[in-house]
């Protein structure tokens, strides 16, 4: 994780900027990138790209879902049954969400330091 103290001293990247606001780690960041260069894709087809078993790479997809930085759709077999594909948001839209994030995090941080008493 990032330390917030690389982040409040302005040595941090966008990539460590992402990471500690979402939480991610350096695997998840990878596969959200896959994503976005790639296009929708299903964990069986991430895993042996990346190298890893299929659950891990679930469990990175659904991190990504639950922190809205992808989401999945539900494609159905002919045969029967379904799968999911996972796409992720654009970079324009994380990078909005990344703003607002920071704008609120700054109006947060003055409210408190005009709320801070000394007395």
């Amino acid at each position: 994780m990032v330390e917030p103290q690389k982040i409040l001293s302005g040595q941090a990247s966008c990539r460590d900027i992402v990471k500690c606001l979402y939480r991610l780690t350096d695997f998840e960041l990878v596969i959200y990138k896959k994503l976005v260069k790639q296009g929708p894709q299903r964990a069986d087809d991430l895993s042996p790209v990346l190298k890893k078993d299929r659950s891990t790479v679930y469990r990175a997809l659904q991190k990504l879902v639950a922190s809205g930085l992808a989401f999945r759709d539900t494609k159905s077999i002919e045969r029967g049954g379904y799968y999911y594909v996972y796409s992720a948001v654009s970079p324009d839209q994380l990078r909005t969400k990344l703003h607002r994030c920071a704008d609120d995090w700054f109006k947060n941080m003055n409210e408190a330091i005009e709320d801070f008493d000394l007395a």
